[in-house]
């Protein structure tokens, strides 16, 4: 049996009826574009910038760091440091400060407590504590280390200089955010070195604002 053979006119015939043979009642379907290389392009770009818009209006400069071993303070003097959360428990409670400021403060191994920790806050405003301390270190060495630390610690330090309500102290005050929504301060005050060739200083620690 012969193949039926179309000609040219019926092929084109049927093309412009279509499959349903009803000519110009009914208009052929337009054929769907391609997605290429470009939209798929443009669809990884889009995702990306609504990711750092997203993470713009969430982003407090929080975040986990590396903790320090040690620092070494200029003429060579090389300070041990451990986590300060241990040394700060009797000014925690109830998730405060935040485990992310906590594990991003450290001390001079061989820190101790020295006195009461003072509670600023009583409980009736925003977070407002301070522990003091006692160090074998001179208060140069406490000043260098702190301003050394800190920032390998994730905090901006924005202040250093005198203390107005310690005459003969300094003060080093470091702001970081957290991932409670605030932003959060520390401040170290650093006494002058004792006839015990100690140094005291004490870490406050308090929750500023919503907003840099």
């Amino acid at each position: 049996m012969t193949a039926p053979v179309t000609s040219a006119n019926q092929a084109d015939s049927l093309l412009s009826t279509g499959p349903g043979g009803h000519g110009d009642d009914e208009a052929p379907a337009a054929a769907l574009p391609k997605r290429g290389p470009a939209l798929a392009v443009l669809g990884i770009a889009v995702v990306f910038v609504i990711g750092l818009f997203a993470a713009g209006l969430t982003d407090t400069g929080s975040g986990t760091v590396a903790p320090v071993a040690s620092i070494t303070l200029p003429g060579g003097t090389t300070v041990h440091l451990v986590p300060a959360a241990p040394e700060l428990a009797p000014i925690t409670s109830t998730g405060q400060p935040p485990a992310d400021i906590l594990s991003a403060l450290e001390v001079p191994a061989g820190t101790q407590a020295h006195g009461a920790p003072i509670n600023t806050d009583q409980g009736l405003s925003q977070y407002d504590r301070t522990m003091p301390f006692v160090v074998d270190m001179s208060a140069d060495q406490v000043v260098a280390t702190f301003r050394t630390l800190l920032p390998r610690l994730g905090w901006s330090v924005i202040q250093v200089g005198p203390d107005s309500f310690h005459p003969g102290s300094t003060e080093i005050l470091a702001k970081r955010g957290s991932a409670d929504g605030y932003y959060w301060e520390a401040g170290v005050v650093v006494s002058p070195m004792t006839a015990a060739a100690t140094t005291p200083f004490s870490l406050r620690l308090f929750e500023v604002s919503t907003s840099a």
